[in-house]
């Protein structure tokens, strides 16, 4: 509601010292300062969730909601210079009234253009790379070859994955084929049926991962399935799984051979 009481502010002078422009853009802002409020946005609450949607790659508001509000930034700017510029209904007495309306609409632009490009740079990127990884799981790797390509003198392999998310998340194991430049303290745990902590996005964007190179898993042999099946079907016996998460289970792990 600072625009609102700035707004009273510009009103209270421009009635005080009978200055049109003033009293005009001073109950403009009174009005826009409820209009985005009613989005539930402040001007820092904008920018700040700008920047969210550019910096972490995630989409904070809904589009809609966030075409209104800067649409809304925009409107107040634009007649707010104008105002200022030209010195609507400020008479050359009270030239030095001006810059305020100047400031404002200045900086109201500012926010909306602003906060436009942030959000749009943020959501190319979503739309390139996929939203960030936030699913724990396990990738295993079911095929590797080079590329003969190195970045800053790491090589950059071409990985079949069978990814097998964390059983709360409810996501169902897939495989995918990523490209990935590796460390070289990984290079010893890259044999077909090794596997790596990390986290995912899920099915719907496969490639978006975040690998711990530096925490491999071990080995997904046939004795290895063989002990996780053994205590799967414990645990079914105990009651501590459902019919449904039994058989869930059960197929992600046949899947690792």
């Amino acid at each position: 509601m600072k625009l609102a009481a700035l707004g009273v502010v510009a009103l209270g002078i421009g009635v005080a010292l009978s200055i049109p422009g003033l009293v005009s853009i001073g109950a403009f802002w009174i009005a826009m300062g409820f209009a985005i409020r009613s989005q539930g946005l402040s001007i820092k609450d904008l920018q700040a969730r700008a920047k969210d949607d550019a910096g972490k790659k995630a989409v904070v508001l809904d589009r809609r909601t966030f075409t209104i509000s800067t649409a809304l930034f925009i409107v107040l700017g634009v007649p707010s210079l104008l105002t200022g510029i030209l010195e609507l209904g400020i008479s050359a007495d009270d030239a030095n009234w001006r810059w305020l309306p100047i400031v404002v609409g200045a900086y109201a632009l500012f926010i909306g253009v602003g906060g436009a490009v942030l959000y749009l740079t943020g959501s190319a990127i979503e739309a390139k790379t996929g939203p960030a990884p936030t699913i724990p799981a396990t990738i295993w790797i079911k095929a590797v070859k080079e590329t003969g390509t190195y970045i800053n003198e790491r090589p950059r392999l071409e990985f079949v994955f069978r990814v097998e998310p964390e059983a709360s998340s409810g996501v169902a194991a897939y495989e995918v084929t990523k490209k990935a430049t590796v460390p070289f303290t990984a290079m010893g745990s890259l044999k077909v049926g090794d596997g790596f902590s990390a986290k995912v996005a899920g099915p719907e964007h496969p490639t978006s991962m975040d690998i711990a190179w530096d925490q491999p898993v071990g080995t997904a042999g046939a004795d290895d399935v063989s002990a996780r099946l053994a205590a799967l079907d414990a645990l079914k016996a105990d009651g501590k799984v459902s019919d449904e998460e039994y058989r869930s289970q059960r197929e992600r792990i046949l899947g690792s051979l």
